[in-house]
């Protein structure tokens, strides 16, 4: 359930029911602080309509437990612009992902002369990328996915714990928590795929039997026929 509260700037804000306490801790609810919720007539004061919220023993808890928030809110923003940063530069990298996907695509659909002209440049390493063109999009494409979920969840996290520390909210911070938590779970699962996937292609390539590929000669045009009059 939402409330909403006038701030000291006149400004209507919306927050969880599970906050009031910690609001009411802090000192950013008063008993003369305008409430509001779906349903209800008119605007009514936190102390005529919350007034538990203001009782001696459950506003010294709320204090104290906004002041815990606040400690570990304070000690991980300290990394929080790392952590925003990492969290773009995964962005980007995906981005950078389904853009090389996008142009190996176009290349295997309209112009796969090309495709086949720089697949004998590439190192050997690259060169199975560029002989199965939608497998390597289909790859691409999943990588950049995941590194714009994982992206997301760090961007998302680092902003939690700004609003956890400003609010003393008990909720962002379990948020941000639970996000920094799906990030590295996320990186766990991916590179555990990404060694089996690259054990699987290495055995798949060294398997006994294949045969390996020997690079046919180009062909030479014969030397043009002179003519000899006499």
């Amino acid at each position: 359930m939402l409330w909403y509260y006038v701030s000291d700037r006149q400004e209507r804000l919306a927050v969880p029911e599970d906050q009031l306490w910690g609001l009411a801790g802090s000192g950013v609810l008063r008993p003369s602080t305008l409430l509001w919720r779906r349903g209800q007539g008119e605007w009514i004061s936190a102390g005529e309509l919350k007034p538990e919220l203001f009782r001696g023993g459950a506003l010294e808890e709320a204090g104290e437990s906004g002041g815990l928030v606040v400690e570990l809110a304070r000690s991980l923003r300290g990394y929080a612009g790392w952590v925003e940063f990492s969290g773009w530069l995964h962005g980007g990298t995906a981005v950078g992902c389904v853009a090389m996907g996008t142009a190996v695509g176009y290349l295997a659909w309209r112009r796969p002369e090309r495709l086949a002209e720089w697949s004998g440049r590439v190192p050997e390493v690259l060169r199975p990328l560029l002989e199965a063109p939608w497998a390597t999009v289909g790859g691409l494409a999943a990588v950049g996915l995941v590194l714009f979920f994982m992206g997301a969840q760090l961007i998302g996290g680092a902003g939690r714990v700004r609003r956890a520390e400003r609010l003393r909210s008990r909720e962002d911070l379990r948020v941000a928590l639970r996000s920094v938590g799906s990030f590295f779970r996320c990186t766990v699962v991916s590179l555990l795929l990404g060694l089996g996937v690259l054990a699987g292609a290495v055995l798949y390539h060294y398997r006994p039997g294949a045969v390996p590929k020997v690079p046919t000669a180009p062909l030479v045009p014969a030397p043009a026929k002179e003519r000899v009059t006499i």
